[in-house]
C-alpha cells in the first residue's frame, strides 16, 4: 500500500473522536448492541430510564422511543465530547449528566431502569458505579448492561499490530474493551453491590464492518488510540496499516470485514 494511500485515510477519518464514534462505530457496532440490550429490559410506556456511559446517547435513543412521551430518559457520561454530539444526534427531551458513573449527581430511587451497553469495564471502580446504579434506582427497578468478550479473533489481529508497532500501552485499550465476559464475575460484581434477582445470559452479535484499513482508522480515530497513532509518522502508519490488512485479510468478505463478538447481559433487580 502507498504512502499516499495510507495518509488519506487516516487523515480521512481524523474528526474529533466523538464525531467519529458517532459517525462510523454506533453504525455498524454501537447501534446493533444496544438493541439487543434494549429488548432484554423490555421497556414500557412512561418508564424513567438512565443511559449510564451513554457516549453519544445510542441507548438513550431507542430507549426514548421505547417509553414514549410519558416516560424520562437521561444520559450520563464523563466524556464531555460524546455529549456535546449527544445533544446534537437525539431527540429533544433527553436530559444530559457530565459526571462519572461512581458519582452521579443524581437524586435517590430517580428511575425505574438503568442501561449501561459496553461501559461497565471501563469503569474505574465497578463496585462503586453499581452501587451508584442501584442508589439512583427506585425500588422495583433494575438494571440491564451487557459487555462484549472475549476479543474475537478480528480483533486480536488489530491488537496484535498495535503492540508491534505502538508498544504494549497501545494495545490495552483493546484489551480493556473485552475485559468483563465472564458471568460468575458479573454475578459477582451485581451480588456485591445488592441487587437480587441477578440473571446472566452469554450470545454472541454477528457484526459488519468497513474492510480493514477503513475500519482500523475508523476505531483508532474514535477511540482514545487516536491520540497515540498521532505521535507516529508518517513512515510508521504505513508499516502500522500494512500490518493490519494483512492480519486481518482472513477476516474480509467483499468490500467488508466480519466479526461475532461474544456479548454477556445482565440484568439485576433492586428489591428494596
Amino acid at each position: 500500500m502507498s504512502t499516499r494511500t495510507t495518509t488519506s485515510l487516516y487523515e480521512k477519518y481524523a474528526a474529533s473522536s466523538a464525531e467519529n464514534y458517532e459517525r462510523y462505530f454506533v453504525p455498524v457496532i454501537g447501534e446493533p448492541i444496544a438493541r439487543r440490550l434494549v429488548a432484554a429490559a423490555r421497556l414500557a410506556s412512561g418508564e424513567r430510564v438512565i443511559d449510564i456511559a451513554c457516549g453519544t446517547g445510542i441507548a438513550a435513543r431507542l430507549a426514548a422511543s421505547a417509553v414514549g412521551p410519558e416516560g424520562t430518559v437521561a444520559g450520563l457520561d464523563a466524556n464531555l465530547g460524546m455529549l456535546e454530539v449527544a445533544r446534537t444526534v437525539c431527540p429533544d427531551g433527553i436530559e444530559w449528566h457530565a459526571a462519572p458513573a461512581e458519582a452521579m449527581p443524581l437524586p435517590d430511587a430517580a428511575f425505574d431502569l438503568a442501561l449501561c451497553s459496553m461501559g461497565l469495564q471501563f469503569f474505574t471502580d465497578k463496585d462503586q458505579a453499581l452501587r451508584e446504579t442501584r442508589r439512583v434506582l427506585a425500588p422495583g427497578g433494575r438494571v440491564v448492561w451487557c459487555t462484549p468478550g472475549p476479543t474475537p479473533p478480528l480483533f486480536e489481529a488489530i491488537d496484535e499490530a498495535l503492540t508491534n508497532h505502538m508498544g504494549p500501552g497501545a494495545s490495552m485499550f483493546v484489551h480493556t474493551v473485552f475485559s468483563l465476559h465472564d458471568a460468575d464475575e458479573a454475578r459477582t460484581l451485581m451480588k456485591a453491590a445488592g441487587f437480587d434477582r441477578v440473571n446472566t445470559e452469554t450470545t454472541s452479535v454477528p457484526l459488519r464492518v468497513a474492510s480493514p484499513a477503513d475500519f482500523f482508522w475508523q476505531y483508532v480515530q474514535s477511540t482514545p488510540l487516536a491520540a497515540a497513532a498521532a505521535e507516529l509518522d508518517e513512515r510508521a502508519r504505513t508499516a502500522l496499516e500494512a500490518e493490519v490488512v494483512q492480519r486481518c485479510a482472513p477476516f474480509v468478505d467483499g468490500d467488508g470485514s466480519v466479526l461475532e463478538p461474544g456479548l454477556l447481559t445482565v440484568t439485576g433487580h433492586r428489591e428494596e
